[in-house]
């Protein structure tokens, strides 16, 4: 096998498929590691994730890193802090580059390379910020940015011929002009937009997580992966309701039902209900009637369906009752 000679982290997005084009184009044997965060879930067929298609435009190899219980315990309290909303951006570089750490060991490659531009991003991409992450993660002289190399101090890569620099970049600044010709000289036709981002960066999304965080002391990846799912209601006593809004989100529901404690499906038009926590008659009651309120249903069609570690153990019907203002003092947002 040809020896690796870096790892690239890969996001998907233009700046790393440049940064590993870049490389790529001097002849270099380059890896992409791709860290999946949990609104992505862990069965998923990686070779059909857009990300993954989008490396195929430049052959670039990929390996895969899911976001676990380590990711979540840093998520929960980041020693950066974070940015507008639940967005942990430094601590989420660091711990991404400190697994393309773990994966240049252990392949034996050289370097790591990122797509960070200096300046693009005001929390995690100013020069002093990447020094910063340079110095916390141990990769003095091997962490390289390609597309802002000849603005930075070069790397050992660079100082002893591996890379050359003089096939680098010296891109800065929140423009993506530049980015979006070398795309075009590269042949790259598709890449993410700029303008996605991050769903830890949704402010329904954040308020979500954070309700969670501050009412249960175990978070799993799939009470992450729910946050971007239906309508989320949280009770006074701190259990919660996922309330689907259309058919692929009820089906999501019912795949997820065995991480929550009851899950409520109706024999009619609506909404699947999915809670958790120890469930006293009450929120038993606001669960059915909220399928009420979002469903429709007559009185020859009424059943719910209630389920318990996956086994029915009630059937019950709906009816009317007016709870609009427990909906709008229990529901969760921004």
């Amino acid at each position: 096998m040809k020896k690796i000679d870096g790892i690239v982290l890969y996001s998907g997005g233009l700046d790393s498929l440049l940064s590993a084009k870049i490389l790529m184009n001097q002849g270099l044997n380059i890896v992409g590691l791709h860290c999946i965060l949990p609104f992505i879930p862990e069965d998923v067929d990686v070779s059909q994730l857009k990300s993954t298609k989008l490396a195929e435009q430049i052959n670039l190899k990929l390996k895969f890193h899911f976001c676990g219980d380590d990711y979540i315990q840093m998520l929960k309290n980041p020693p950066h802090g974070y940015g507008k909303n639940i967005n942990p951006c430094i601590d989420c570089h660091i711990y991404f580059i400190n697994k393309a750490k773990e994966l240049m060991n252990e392949l034996g490659a050289a370097f790591i390379a990122t797509g960070e531009v200096v300046g693009q991003r005001p929390m995690s991409q100013l020069k002093h910020t990447l020094q910063h992450i340079i110095k916390t993660t141990g990769l003095e002289g091997r962490l390289l940015r390609p597309l802002s190399a000849k603005i930075l101090k070069p790397t050992i890569a660079e100082e002893d011929g591996t890379v050359n620099r003089e096939l680098l970049f010296g891109i800065s600044g929140r423009g993506r002009s530049q980015q979006i010709e070398m795309a075009k000289n590269f042949g790259i036709i598709e890449y993410e937009s700029p303008a996605g981002g991050c769903l830890f960066t949704d402010p329904n999304v954040s308020a979500r997580l954070k309700k969670i965080f501050s009412t249960s002391a175990n978070v799993s990846s799939a009470d992450i992966y729910l946050t971007s799912i239906g309508r989320h209601f949280m009770l006074p006593n701190t259990n919660r309701i996922i309330v689907g809004r259309f058919e692929a989100e009820n089906n999501k529901l019912y795949e997820y039902s065995k991480h929550g404690t009851m899950f409520f499906t109706p024999e009619f038009a609506g909404p699947s209900v999915l809670a958790f926590g120890n469930l006293t008659d009450e929120d038993k009651e606001f669960c059915v009637s909220l399928i009420a309120h979002y469903g429709k249903y007559d009185i020859n069609d009424n059943k719910i369906n209630v389920y318990k570690n996956e086994t029915l153990v009630e059937i019950v019907e709906a009816k009317k009752v007016e709870i609009n203002s427990k909906i709008n003092d229990y529901i969760v947002k921004k």
